[in-house]
């Protein structure tokens, strides 16, 4: 029989009873003791566990992003705050991105007053991506015969976002990044677009207002602009397409699933690799991440992703044309589309539109009829095959990177395939 349990103590209490009825009745004033003491020994237990729970203190440290499948570590820290010392304290954690979600940690003590102690404990991101909640928080003290236990909750409440895993992106190897911890010339001083300045020349017909050099145009008399140097770093731009007509499927086997864990491949590799990343995407309200580059701007872009849903209005196309004027020449742009619901003829005009700014492309399209319809019905085996075929035989012209993801196969190893890639 478990000492902290219900029954245990309802004997306990039984036997007080008993033995107060039976000293009362033969007059035996050894029953009458027997039964005072332990009455005594639980009233005092009972008070000693409340007592102990309202001096303990505890809270918790975590960190706020990891990956699928990644082992996070959780610190409590229990604090006791009393006079006296406590002893079988026991912490439960709710730990959402875990299939586990109640995480037990015992400490038996005793821990003595003013101590602080630091526990740990490990769980997994076994769960999917997204944002999921860590806590409550339990905890839970015995008196020191085990005979009660009390319990408080703490309402401590954290954010813990788990991102997808990144998959290795073969496309990339061709497009000319640069590892990140290589020596690299970051400008060359000749007239180019970086945030360096190099001097001041007359107004051309073109010129950007805002680069107006306005003191110049002042001593001068005449309108004069900004020029700035050009920047060798490698850009890359990714195009997101976020419109609600693209959506099909559910969990895991969903156009959105496909579309984020690609997007977060290429954004995540593209900065492991030096780039300077942007990303570009329109929802019910429009997504941007401006450039930056390093390991904290690719978490603040995956951030993005993982709370981006498939609600825009407007397609892939319109939003690139509103914002081919941010590519540099010699960067990168990755198109991704959520859907075949594309012309071959309108893709091929979007890749010669790239290729006239001097802009690589590389194109990546989910294949929306290979997953359960929501929206609209799944295109008939021709016609699909047919749209296939026309859209990567664009690619090809173009000896454009690219490839059409389905839900028939593992996404990881199309994404790895380079022969495809390279449209063989």
């Amino acid at each position: 029989m478990d000492p902290s349990g219900p029954l245990y103590r309802l004997f306990l209490w039984a036997a007080v009873l008993l033995l107060a009825v039976l000293g009362a009745a033969t007059g035996a004033g050894a029953l009458l003791a027997l039964g005072a003491s332990l009455l005594a020994l639980l009233v005092v237990s009972f008070a000693r566990s409340r007592r102990a729970l309202l001096g303990l203190r505890v809270s918790r440290r975590v960190h706020t992003n990891a990956f699928e499948d990644d082992a996070v570590a959780v610190e409590l820290q229990l604090e006791n705050r009393s006079r006296r010392p406590a002893a079988l304290v026991d912490l439960d954690d709710s730990f959402g991105p875990s299939v586990a979600d109640r995480q037990l940690v015992l400490e038996p003590g005793p821990l003595l007053p003013g101590r602080r102690l630091r526990l740990l404990y490990r769980s997994f991101c076994s769960r999917g991506w997204g944002e999921y909640r860590v806590g409550p928080l339990g905890l839970r003290v015995s008196d020191p015969a085990g005979l009660f236990s009390a319990r408080r909750l703490f309402h401590q409440l954290d954010t813990l976002t788990v991102f997808p895993r990144v998959h290795p992106i073969g496309a990339l190897e061709r497009l000319g990044a640069r590892a990140s911890l290589q020596s690299q010339e970051l400008v060359a001083s000749r007239a180019g677009q970086s945030l360096s300045y190099l001097g001041v020349r007359d107004y051309r017909s073109g010129d950007e207002v805002r680069r107006i050099h306005w003191p110049a145009t002042a001593r001068r008399g005449e309108l004069s602009v900004k020029e700035h140097e050009t920047d060798l770093l490698p850009y890359f731009t990714l195009f997101l397409d976020l419109d609600k007509r693209s959506r099909a499927g559910t969990g895991r086997k969903s156009t959105l699933e496909f579309v984020v864990r690609t997007a977060v491949s290429l954004v995540w590799q593209a900065c492991a690799r030096g780039d300077v990343v942007q990303l570009i995407a329109e929802a019910d309200k429009p997504v941007y991440v401006p450039p930056g580059s390093g390991e904290l701007h690719a978490t603040q872009a995956l951030y993005e992703l993982v709370r981006v849903r498939q609600d825009g209005k407007r397609s892939l196309l319109d939003v690139f044309e509103q914002h081919r004027p941010l590519l540099l020449a010699g960067s990168t742009a990755a198109l991704l589309f959520g859907s075949l619901a594309i012309e071959p003829l309108e893709l091929e005009a979007a890749i010669e539109a790239l290729h006239a700014r001097g802009v690589s492309a590389l194109v990546f399209l989910v294949n929306d009829s290979s997953f359960v319809p929501i929206d609209r019905w799944q295109l008939k085996p021709q016609a699909l095959a047919q749209r296939c075929s026309a859209l990567l035989g664009v690619l090809r012209a173009r000896r454009v990177p690219g490839a059409i993801l389905g839900a028939e196969a593992d996404l990881a190893a199309q994404l790895a395939r380079r022969e495809l890639l390279e449209g063989a």
